[in-house]
């Protein structure tokens, strides 16, 4: 038997070894029933049973389920090598190519559509997104395409309308493109063109706007014109033209409106001659020659408006070869170096089958 002295107020104590025994704290810990600190009392963590195992599963596999499907349609429901995802009941990505005019196509432009079409196919097979494109024969009123009549961004080609809408009102009288009109800091968009980089107080006249406009697609320019006729006299105009699927709000239209477009302004149906032959000018030797340009013979002129956001490239116009035509690429969902890449290409083969040349 040991002593243990433990002095405590002045007294001494002495235990034996059973007493100090049982003088040590339990190590078993009881739960606190105590109500009023039901609070404080924590419940055991109890492990997962099957039914919260199957939640978390579906849950994550609904998620990566979603995250796949944004990312397919980020590139139009295209992968590289791939073809394309299609939703046949609503008729959303039909490709086609079509011969159509006034007169019934000759076997000769049959068999020019359809190479068109494998060649257009070749080049862009490999690629993320939707492409497609339009060739209108100016002289013989026949078209073919891929994809040409699909809903796709617009981006600067919707400058296209504001710029007829404009001359229009001119021809009208109703606004004079000598007109003086003074930059406001307000006025300034980002983006494309030179007037974002302009001090206010810059004096401009309306022809000056419609001149960057064309040749620089100016987002400022294009903001003043638009402010000027309203969205409701462009919208007018664009369904004068014909341009039934083309939404100035929305900032979307086909390649069959545009190429439309740019048939009626060759013929002259839209603007008169002078009108016509300034808004061509405007839109020749632009600062955006690395697309449809690149892939034309350099004596061949272009008159072309180019438009360009993110994931969308696209460019169209007049290609005054012996026998003009109208030519429009355009995508969306596409990787934007991809589609630089490419588009020059396309424009190449494409000159190249409506020539006669390949």
């Amino acid at each position: 038997m040991s002593i243990f002295k433990k002095k405590d107020e002045d007294e001494e104590y002495e235990y034996d070894d059973e007493e100090l025994e049982e003088r040590k704290p339990n190590p078993r810990k009881f739960k606190d029933l105590r109500p009023e600190n039901k609070k404080k009392r924590k419940e055991p963590v109890k492990p997962w049973g099957r039914r919260e195992r199957l939640i978390v599963f579906y849950a994550f596999l609904a998620t990566v389920v979603l995250a796949a499907g944004l990312a397919i349609s980020a590139r139009n429901w295209k992968l590289p090598g791939l073809p394309r995802i299609s939703f046949p009941s609503f008729n959303l990505f039909k490709e086609e190519t079509i011969v159509v005019g006034k007169k019934p196509a000759s076997r000769e432009d049959q068999e020019k559509a359809k190479k068109a079409k494998e060649k257009f196919k070749e080049v862009t097979k490999d690629l993320s997104g939707l492409y497609s494109f339009l060739i209108i024969d100016l002289e013989k009123d026949i078209s073919y395409g891929t994809a040409e009549t699909n809903t796709m961004q617009a981006a600067s080609l919707i400058k296209l309308p504001t710029l007829a809408a404009l001359y229009l009102e001119a021809e009208k009288g109703n606004i004079d493109l000598e007109a003086k009109y003074t930059l406001k800091q307000s006025d300034k968009l980002p983006g494309a063109g030179s007037l974002s980089g302009k001090p206010a107080g810059t004096v401009l006249t309306y022809r000056d706007l419609a001149r960057l406009m064309g040749k620089q697609s100016d987002n400022t320019a294009f903001g003043i014109v638009r402010r000027l006729l309203g969205d409701e006299k462009i919208n007018q105009v664009t369904a004068e033209i014909g341009m039934t699927k083309t939404s100035l709000a929305e900032n979307t239209t086909t390649p069959q409106d545009i190429g439309l477009f740019f048939k009626k302004l060759w013929k002259k149906e839209i603007v008169s001659d002078d009108s016509r032959d300034e808004i061509l000018g405007f839109i020749t030797d632009t600062i955006y020659e690395n697309w449809i340009v690149a892939g034309v013979p350099d004596d061949i002129r272009v008159a072309h408006k180019y438009g360009r956001e993110l994931h969308v490239v696209n460019d169209a116009g007049i290609v005054f070869s012996k026998y003009p035509f109208v030519l429009v690429v355009m995508s969306d969902g596409v990787v934007e170096r991809e589609a630089d890449e490419v588009i020059p290409k396309i424009a190449e083969r494409l000159f190249n089958i409506q020539t006669g040349k390949d």
